[in-house]
């Protein structure tokens, strides 16, 4: 076994990826994307009819984190896939729920990753709203709720109030929709570089 690192892994899946999505102009591939305002990230998310977390799992990585990792992502994205490499691949297999993807990372003599599908992800059937709606600006939550009908002054209210507000006007799978529009529209952005200051 050819030992991987991160960056071997991640360049390959996405190149994987851009032969995926590359007749659509309507989705968006983001690297590290921040969950619940820092807590956790994930290594890559696609943005398409739902919200997919790819994260990588190196020759080089621990899996001290899986865990936590997983009760992140169990909340806050509509799919995930682990990418990994052959000596976390059991371990991998036993730890994660069967709605979650696996693809085993393999490294070639001539450095080359190749990718082979297990388990294909299905829907995740235990996405949090409030989670999911974290990846919204604040100015974003009260775009959105303007969108829907509100029509009360919002400027005042915490994320969190606007999350609750949001959660009674729209569906998870219309919040998806709705945050693949708002991040497509944000150009040169990191979600987690907010302009706006925490307020809860």
């Amino acid at each position: 076994m050819n030992a991987t690192n991160d960056q071997d892994i991640r360049h390959a899946l996405h190149s994987r990826l851009q032969k995926q999505y590359y007749v659509k102009d309507d989705h968006l591939v983001v690297d590290e994307l921040s969950l619940e305002h820092g807590r956790n990230r994930v290594d890559i998310a696609v943005f398409d009819n739902c919200i997919h977390g790819y994260e990588i799992k190196s020759s080089k990585d621990n899996l001290l984190r899986l865990q936590n990792q997983l009760s992140q992502y169990s909340k806050s994205l509509q799919k995930v896939t682990f990418v990994v490499a052959e000596n976390h691949f059991k371990d991998v297999m036993i730890s994660t729920p069967e709605w979650c993807g696996l693809i085993l990372a393999t490294k070639g003599p001539r450095g080359g990753v190749s990718f082979r599908s297990i388990r294909r992800a299905k829907l995740n059937p235990n996405v949090d709203f409030i989670s999911l709606a974290h990846i919204l600006w604040k100015s974003e939550a009260i775009d959105l709720l303007y969108q829907y009908g509100i029509t009360e002054r919002l400027e005042y209210k915490t994320r969190k109030e606007l999350y609750k507000q949001l959660n009674q006007v729209m569906t998870v799978q219309q919040l998806a929709l709705e945050i693949k529009t708002k991040l497509l529209k944000r150009g040169n952005w990191r979600v987690d570089e907010q302009p706006l200051s925490y307020d809860g």
